[in-house]
């Protein structure tokens, strides 16, 4: 569950605070004011909502402050692709509008904040679902359909084997993934020809529902994926929440709103089990979710079990 934390304020002289105030310039009735700061968790990286004392707030991500267990990386890179990637898909999905990004503050990328429940908060309220779902479904078509190519077949399968690396299986375990994977390796399934544009963390805390479904945190974006990517992740943390007893209803309802046709649904449900495997893998490799773990592992295999068909 995301949560804020209270961090102190941010007093004018402040270099960072002076910057974002220079951003804002256009909207500030008070520029002098203090900035109120809380921080933003559980995020990979530093993440605050830094709130002007007329109401205004951004949010900063902090790409050269890492929380998570990934450090490897260039945090100005990683900081220049998320901010384009939002500039891209925000002319056809909601999404936070990029304002600014900055090396200097620890490679900073400063967004909008949107106000509002995200979908894991909706879920774990028991609140009324169908509708934000129907939301996350035209949302996640919309960004597919503007941004088609082709599918890196081989890179998708070397995402899960990387995910399968990740939780450290013990070798029979891990040899009947391999077997598995191998039958979906040799079909059909997963078609090069069906390539876009992925939000590639699709998680229902990063959709926010505020008189429309809104998307956030465009870090993991990846072109050329298969669309099926994003809806078997978000079915599958849908599937893993304890909090929801009806899921399986849920999982039919967005991947109905997402696609097409009864052709395209009954195209895409034969390709959904393989990237539910790679959701159920992904959360089973989160050290909090350690009590979840066989269960989540046993999902997996059984999704990758029914196989190619």
């Amino acid at each position: 569950m995301t949560i804020e934390k209270y961090q102190g304020r941010l007093e004018p002289g402040d270099a960072f605070r002076e910057w974002l105030a220079g951003i804002l310039a256009d909207r500030l009735p008070d520029p002098d004011g203090k900035v109120r700061v809380y921080r933003i968790e559980p995020a990979s990286h530093v993440v605050c909502r830094y709130e002007f004392a007329d109401g205004v707030s951004v949010i900063g991500k902090f790409f050269g402050a890492p929380t998570g267990a990934n450090s490897r990386y260039n945090p100005r890179k990683a900081m220049k692709n998320e901010y384009s990637r939002i500039q891209r898909v925000s002319g056809f999905i909601r999404v936070p509008g990029a304002l600014a990004a900055r090396s200097r503050f620890h490679a900073v990328l400063v967004t909008e904040h949107i106000p509002g429940p995200t979908i894991q908060e909706l879920i774990a309220a028991k609140a009324p679902l169908y509708d934000h779902l129907t939301g996350v479904a035209h949302l996640l078509r919309r960004l597919h359909d503007n941004t088609r190519t082709s599918c890196n077949r081989e890179r998708e399968f070397a995402y899960l084997h990387k995910v399968l690396d990740q939780n450290r299986l013990t070798q029979p375990l891990r040899e009947r993934f391999n077997c598995l994977l191998g039958a979906w390796w040799h079909s059909s399934r997963i078609s090069r020809d069906e390539g876009c544009m992925i939000h590639g963390d699709a998680t229902p805390s990063n959709y926010i529902a505020n008189d429309g479904i809104w998307a956030i945190d465009f870090e993991g974006s990846r072109n050329h994926a298969h669309p099926i990517r994003d809806l078997g992740i978000l079915a599958a943390e849908i599937k893993a929440s304890s909090a929801n007893a009806r899921a399986e209803g849920f999982i039919g309802h967005l991947l109905w709103h997402y696609c097409s046709s009864e052709e395209e649904f009954r195209h895409y449900t034969r390709d959904l089990p393989f990237f539910m495997a790679l959701g159920y893998l992904r959360i089973a490799r989160l050290p909090w979710r350690a009590a979840e773990r066989d269960w989540l592992l046993q999902e997996a295999e059984a999704c990758l079990a029914a196989g190619p068909r």
